[in-house]
């Protein structure tokens, strides 16, 4: 049994292209139920800079209809609202933000949340569940304001390349585990694990 089989992967699908695994919508609306209790989004300046085709920036938008969202990604994926070819991590756009909300690619998602906390107060990252273990984000881990893991009790399954089944009609899935990791700045404590 290879890597991508024990972590959870199914290598006769193969990755998706630029690694694109979008956030789905309910999944992220259960967490924002969660997280409303504490922050105040509603009102906020709001960036997602890994829009993709805007599975998170539409349910934020519904959700939140006073905030602003700026939405971006490296792809262009054809969504106008999207401002297209931005590199996150190269961006230096001197800008300020209350929250970063984001699913990046696994592989630098510890260059977005580093990023993510120079240039806004909170970030929620969703991310598999592995991406707490790791020799050399351990030392990381205790240098960066992780406030709050909300791990998902139900199966949480990206979508491959935006969408939400198949080229066969079915639903995707998985063995990973996915949670939202919340960093902010002005925490101070222990992480706290939470279930959705």
């Amino acid at each position: 049994m290879n890597g991508s089989n024990i972590a959870g992967g199914n290598p006769k699908n193969g990755r998706a292209e630029n690694d694109y695994y979008a956030t789905n919508p309910s999944d992220t609306k259960e967490f924002l139920e969660l997280i409303d209790k504490e922050y105040r989004l509603d009102g906020s300046k709001i960036i997602e800079p890994a829009a993709g085709e805007g599975h998170i920036v539409n349910v934020l938008k519904a959700r939140y209809p006073h905030c602003q969202i700026i939405s971006r990604d490296l792809i262009d994926r054809g969504i106008d609202e999207i401002e297209s070819g931005v590199d996150f991590l190269s961006d230096n756009r001197e800008e300020h933000y209350d929250f970063t909300i984001t699913n990046p690619p696994f592989n630098i998602a510890k260059g977005f949340i580093d990023k993510s906390l120079k240039i806004s107060d909170v970030a929620f990252i969703f991310a598999k569940l592995q991406f707490l273990e790791g020799v050399s984000r351990k030392p990381w881990f205790a240098n960066v304001p992780l406030k709050y893991v909300y791990v998902y009790s139900h199966r949480a399954n990206p979508w491959k390349n935006g969408q939400s089944t198949d080229e066969n009609g079915k639903k995707w899935s998985s063995t990973m585990a996915f949670a939202w990791y919340v960093f902010d700045n002005s925490y101070t404590g222990s992480p706290i694990i939470n279930w959705i």
